[in-house]
């Protein structure tokens, strides 16, 4: 939840993304079930076109365990549930890794 501040402009939330301009993604941690690097590259050339095909942008690596996030990529755009849920159970589907964690739909400046 964003806490509106008085005195702010409208011009100003807009370029600090709070308020009605708050941008809404989640995080999701991956672990690697493969040691193939071939494979490990078709799963990520195959997620990043999936993504792509919903409007999402991806964020994130690592090697055995993954840390992802992922945000809109229109501008003031924010992920939804069913973005989350397609994800998911696109993710979920393939072999190649599997989810240790998947985090809720929030405001991406809340994310540390």
């Amino acid at each position: 939840m964003t806490v509106s501040v008085p005195g702010r402009s409208r011009r100003l939330r807009k370029k600090l993304y709070v308020d009605e301009f708050a941008v809404f993604g989640f995080s999701i941690n991956l672990h690697l079930n493969t040691d193939s690097d071939d494979t490990l590259d078709t799963f990520i050339n195959d997620l990043m076109q999936f993504a792509d095909s919903r409007h999402l942008l991806i964020g994130g690596g690592g090697l055995n365990d993954i840390e992802l996030v992922f945000g809109s990529a229109l501008r003031y755009g924010s992920v939804t549930e069913q973005d989350r849920d397609a994800v998911k159970g696109w993710i979920e589907a393939r072999d190649e890794v599997s989810i240790t964690s998947l985090g809720d739909v929030v405001d991406l400046n809340t994310l540390a």
